[in-house]
């Protein structure tokens, strides 16, 4: 144990209770059988009646030999008290090195790993999903935007016929459907019917390499003959199958007409209470605005650095039915205006998002608009 403790320089155990004494006791002793001129080793006790009799115990290992001179006793006892020593240091000794090559081995192992992981960090693991929709976008999936406008270009063409020119209609399919295909997609050559606008919208994967697109085209049609001849205008919804062959998108069967979603319910955030004082005095220049924008003149009636866009022809201002700015502090301010603009023959009421900006010139400050949107 003490040679362990040398090996790996720790501190010398403290002696417990009662260890000094036996301690000074042992170092007394020997002192004692070095100075005296006793015998070191007893061979044989004397026995009762003084006659020599068996050894009380088992013999020493080492005894004096028959006539031979105390000093010989004397530097045998030391001469192999110095072979102790010197074994159990030498035992010492070799604890030692091997307790240094054990621990200069651990701390090379700990340093070699901490330059192995500065200079090649491990690599972190990486685990792929396996289920069936990873990775699907990128190799199965029709192009979304490819799909939108092939679907939109084909309901437009499969929409729009005219019993006057029959073949236009099937030259136009042909485009967007695979060789050798029925390019009458189940029109009986009757009627006539003109599509004014598509709009392309969820497209939807169905199979790899398959999709459905929704379109909604707005369809135009002459009912009746003569005098009582009208046109009439709705929306139509269709369901388009497309398919990607090659990199290239096809329609790939017959489209279906679909309802369109009917209207929901939906109840308005209520808007801050108005500051009535603030919108009667911007009123007039909210008038002011209006009047400029319809005549082309913004910029005259807006507030530095305000970028809006000029209305066009065919609009004239007519009036500002109410005008409420909202409550608030500082230089910028919102309120909603409700507008009648007269339009082609026609009054049109729209209400607009007003934001104010405060401007200071020569002392004088005043509201000019500096946004309009919708609500």
């Amino acid at each position: 144990m003490n040679s362990l403790r040398k090996a790996l320089a720790l501190p010398r155990k403290k002696a417990a209770g009662g260890d000094e004494f036996a301690s000074a006791v042992a170092s007394h002793a020997h002192r004692g059988s070095a100075d005296s001129e006793q015998e070191d080793y007893p061979l044989i006790s004397p026995q009762p009646g003084g006659a020599a009799g068996a050894p009380a115990g088992p013999p020493p290992a080492v005894g004096p030999k028959p006539g031979e001179p105390h000093s010989t006793r004397l530097t045998r006892n030391r001469q192999a008290d110095h072979d102790a020593w010197d074994e159990e240091r030498e035992g010492s000794g070799r604890a030692r090195r091997v307790g240094k090559i054990v621990l200069w081995g651990v701390v090379g192992l700990m340093a070699a790993g901490g330059v192995r992981a500065a200079f090649f960090p491990p690599t972190p693991t990486v685990v792929h999903d396996k289920s069936p929709a990873a990775g699907k976008a990128s190799t199965d999936d029709v192009p979304g935007a490819d799909a939108q406008q092939v679907a939109a270009r084909y309901a437009r063409s499969y929409l729009t016929w005219s019993a006057a020119s029959p073949k236009a209609r099937g030259e136009e399919l042909a485009r967007d459907l695979p060789k050798g295909a029925d390019t009458d997609a189940g029109w009986d050559g009757n009627g006539s019917q003109l599509v004014a606008q598509t709009i392309p919208g969820t497209v939807t994967q169905t199979a790899p390499h398959q999709a459905r697109v929704v379109v909604d085209a707005r369809v135009s049609s002459t009912q009746g003959s003569g005098k009582k001849a009208r046109t009439v205008s709705s929306w139509q919804r269709l369901e388009i199958p497309v398919a990607d062959s090659n990199g290239r998108v096809l329609v790939t069967g017959e489209p279906a007409l679909v309802g369109l979603r009917a209207p929901v319910d939906w109840e308005a955030p209520d808007e801050p209470p108005p500051d009535n004082d603030f919108s009667r005095k911007t009123r007039t220049s909210i008038v002011a605005f209006f009047k400029a924008w319809a005549s082309g003149a913004e910029d005259q009636a807006t507030a530095p650095g305000a970028a809006i866009a000029p209305l066009g022809d065919g609009l004239t201002f007519r009036a500002l039915d109410t005008w409420a700015a909202q409550k608030g502090a500082g230089g910028h301010r919102t309120g909603i205006a409700e507008v009648r603009w007269e339009m082609a023959g026609a009054v049109l009421q729209q209400t607009y998002r007003i934001t104010l900006a405060e401007v200071t010139a020569s002392g004088a400050s005043r509201w000019q608009v500096r946004q309009v949107t919708s609500l």
